[in-house]
C-alpha cells in the first residue's frame, strides 16, 4: 500500500480518545457530589463510564507506546468488553495482533473497526492491507471499491484497487481501474509505468509493448519510454528493432549509461561480445551511475565465470572482462571499498590468496565498518598460516567489534602462535565470556584455551579447559587429538590420551596428524610394534612431508633396534623442518637423549 498522510501522532491520539470515549465533556471528579434525580443519575453514570474508558485507552496507549505489546493487548481488551462498540480500541488490536503474527485475531479486530465506524478511512486501510497480507485478495478488492465509492479523490487508492485485482489474476479488470484514473485524473508517467510493472509482472509482453508504443507516440522526447520499449522488443525477440531504439536513445542523451547498460545486455543476447562490454565499459566509467547496479552486474559475471586457468578459453577471457570492469568501477568510485572487495571475491574463488587479502584490506581502508570484509582477511589469514597477521587483525577488528566472541577467539589463536601466552589467554577468556547461546562456540574457546594453557606450561588450567570443552563437544576430532598428544609428551594420564586419540581417529580417520599422536602415545606406552603400525599409517597418509612425523617414526625404529633405519629418518626429518629441538643431537650421536 501506498504510504498514507498520517496526522501528528498527539493530535491523532486525541482525536481518537475523544472517539472512543464519546466526547469531550468535563468529567466529574470523585470528590463531587452525585447529582439527585433520574436523569441526572444517568448522566453521571455516563460520564462515569466514559471516564473509565478513557483511563482503560491511555493505559493501553501508554504500553503501546512504550513497547509493552502484550500489557497493551490486555488493556485494548478490556476496554472492548467494557465497550464493545469502541471501534478505535478495535483498530489498535488489530495492529499489535498483526503484530504479533496472529492474523485470524487481526483481520476480526480490523473488521470489527470498520463496520462500527465507516467514516474512518484509516480502519479501512489496515482492513485492506491485512487482507492482502493474509491472501484475501477478493476482501481487499471490495475494501478499496468501498474507499474508492466513499472518497473517489484519493487517487492512489486506484493503484491498491488494481494491484488487489492483479494478486486475483484478474489483470484485464486491473486495466480498466487504470482506465477509470486516467479519465478521473488524466495521463500521468505514474499511471504508464504502474501499468506497465503489472503488465510485466503477469508475462503479458505483447500488451506491455502495446502500452509502451502508445507511450512512445505520445511522448517521442522521452528517451526513457524508447529504453524501456527497446528492453521488450528484445525480450519478444525483436532484437532490430530494439537495436534501432537503443541507438536513438543515445543520440538524443549520449550520457545515458543506464541505457548503455542495456545495451550492453542487447549486445551479449545476440552473442556480440565485443560491442557488450564496450558498452558496459562506458557505464561503468560513469561516476554518475550508482554503484550497486554495476555490482549486481559483475556478481552475475562472478556465476558466470570459472576460475583462471580452467582451460575454456571464452571462459578466462570473460573473466579478464570481469577484471577489467572491476578496475574502470574502482577508478569511477574511489570513495567505496565494494569494487576492492568484489575483486577480492574473485581472486580468493581463483585461489590467489595473498592478492584477495590485499583486495580485502584494500576494500577496509574505505569501508572499515563492514564485519563481512574482516572475516575474510581473518580467514585469509588462517589459510595462509600467518600468524602475526592473524592476531593483528583480528585484534582490530575486535576493538571495532567487541561484542563478536568469534574474534576475540581468532585474536588469541594468533597471539598464541606468536607465544605471546598471557595476551591470548585474557583475549580468550574475554571473548569465551561473550558467548550466548552456542555449546560448538564455547567448545571451541575452552579447546583453544586449552592449548594455550599448554604451551604456556600450565597444565593443570590446560587438563581443566579440555576437560569442559569435551563436556560440551565431546566428538570434536581435534580437541581429542590435541589433549591426547599433549598429555603423551608429558607422559602422563595415557590410558586417558590412549582413549582420546583412538575416538579422534574414529571420528575423522585417515588424518595423518591424528594418526601420529596415536603412534606417539603408543610409544610412550611402550607399545613400540603397535606404534610403528599407526605411524607408517600417518606417513601413507601424506604425513611424510612433516618432520616432527618422520622424527617420531625415527623415534619407534630406535626402540625397535632398527638404528640405520633411525638415522635415516632423523636426517629426513632435520633437513624437513618443524621437528623437536633434540633432532639435532640425535643425528649427530645416533641415538635418543637421555
Amino acid at each position: 500500500m501506498k504510504e498514507r498522510i498520517h496526522l501528528p501522532a498527539f493530535w491523532l491520539l486525541l482525536l481518537v480518545l475523544l472517539n472512543a470515549c464519546g466526547g469531550s465533556k468535563p468529567v466529574a471528579s470523585s470528590g463531587e457530589a452525585t447529582p439527585t434525580g433520574t436523569g441526572e443519575g444517568i448522566e453521571a453514570a455516563a460520564k462515569t463510564a466514559r471516564a473509565r474508558q478513557m483511563a482503560l485507552f491511555m493505559d493501553a496507549t501508554r504500553a503501546r507506546l512504550g513497547g509493552q505489546s502484550g500489557k497493551a493487548i490486555q488493556l485494548y481488551e478490556a476496554c472492548v468488553k467494557d465497550d464493545p462498540k469502541n471501534a478505535a480500541a478495535h483498530f489498535e488490536l488489530a495492529k499489535l495482533y498483526s503484530q504479533a503474527q496472529n492474523p485470524t485475531a487481526a483481520l476480526d479486530r480490523a473488521r470489527k473497526a470498520q463496520a462500527l465506524d465507516r467514516d474512518n478511512i484509516w480502519y479501512r486501510f489496515l482492513l485492506a492491507d491485512l487482507c492482502l497480507q493474509n491472501g484475501r485478495a477478493s476482501e481487499a478488492v471490495e475494501v478499496y471499491r468501498g474507499i474508492i465509492q466513499k472518497w473517489p479523490e484519493r487517487h492512489e487508492v486506484y493503484f491498491d484497487l488494481a494491484n488487489a485485482l492483479a494478486r486475483q489474476g484478474k489483470v484485464a479488470e486491473a486495466r480498466k481501474v487504470y482506465r477509470e484514473l486516467e479519465a478521473r485524473f488524466g495521463y500521468s508517467d505514474e499511471l504508464v509505468l504502474n501499468e506497465f510493472d503489472l503488465l510485466a509482472r503477469n508475462g503479458q509482453l505483447e500488451e506491455a509493448r502495446q502500452l509502451l508504443e502508445a507511450t512512445v507516440a505520445r511522448n517521442p522526447g522521452e528517451p526513457q519510454w524508447k529504453g524501456m520499449l527497446a528492453e521488450v522488443y528484445d525480450e519478444l525477440g525483436q532484437h532490430d528493432k530494439a537495436l534501432e531504439l537503443y541507438q536513438q536513445v543515445l543520440e538524443q542523451d549520449p550520457d545515458n549509461s543506464m541505457v548503455r547498460i542495456s545495451l550492453a545486455e542487447h549486445y551479449y543476447g545476440t552473442g556480440d561480445h565485443d560491442k557488450a562490454f564496450e558498452q558496459l565499459h562506458a557505464a561503468f566509467a560513469d561516476p554518475d551511475v550508482d554503484i550497486d547496479p554495476k555490482m549486481q552486474l559483475l556478481l552475475g559475471f562472478y556465476e558466470m565465470t570459472r576460475a583462471k586457468g580452467s582451460g575454456d578459453a571464452e571462459q578466462e577471457r570473460l573473466l579478464q572482462r570481469a577484471y577489467d570492469l572491476i578496475s574502470t568501477m574502482e577508478k569511477a568510485h574511489p570513495e567505496s571499498g565494494k569494487p576492492q572487495a568484489l575483486r577480492g571475491d574473485f581472486l580468493l574463488r581463483d585461489g590467489h590468496l595473498m592478492e584477495a587479502r590485499e583486495a580485502f584490506r584494500a576494500a577496509l581502508v574505505k569501508e572499515r565498518d563492514k564485519y563481512p570484509i574482516w572475516e575474510q582477511v581473518i580467514r585469509l589469514d588462517l589459510q595462509l598460516n600467518d600468524h602475526a597477521s592473524l592476531a593483528a587483525d583480528a585484534g582490530a577488528a575486535a576493538e571495532l567489534f567487541p561484542n563478536q566472541p568469534a574474534l576475540h577467539l581468532y585474536h588469541g589463536i594468533g597471539l598464541t602462535q606468536l607465544k605471546r601466552y598471557d595476551e591470548a589467554i585474557e583475549a580468550l577468556i574475554v571473548g569465551r565470556d561473550l558467548v550466548v547461546d552456542d555449546k560448538n562456540l564455547l567448545a571451541q574457546f575452552w579447546s583453544s584455551l586449552g592449548d594455550t594453557y599448554h604451551e604456556a606450561a600450565k597444565h593443570e588450567l590446560s587438563d581443566e579447559a579440555y576437560d569442559k570443552a569435551l563436556t560440551l563437544d565431546p566428538r570434536n576430532p581435534t580437541t581429542l587429538n590435541n589433549y591426547a598428544y599433549y598429555l603423551s609428551l608429558r607422559n602422563t594420564k595415557l590410558d586417558k590420551a590412549e582413549d582420546m586419540s583412538r575416538r579422534s581417529n574414529e571420528l575423522a580417520p585417515d588424518q595423518p596428524s591424528y594418526q601420529d599422536t596415536y603412534a606417539w602415545v603408543l610409544f610412550q606406552q611402550r607399545k613400540y610394534s603397535e606404534a610403528r603400525t599407526w605411524i607408517e599409517k600417518a606417513l601413507a597418509s601424506g604425513g611424510g612431508h612433516e618432520g616432527v612425523i618422520v622424527e617420531h617414526y625415527g623415534d619407534i625404529l630406535f626402540r625397535l633396534g632398527d638404528l640405520e633405519g633411525a638415522k635415516t629418518q632423523w636426517k629426513r626429518a632435520l633437513e624437513l623442518g618443524g621437528a623437536s629441538d633434540d633432532i639435532q643431537q640425535k643425528v649427530a650421536e645416533g641415538r635418543l637423549p637421555e
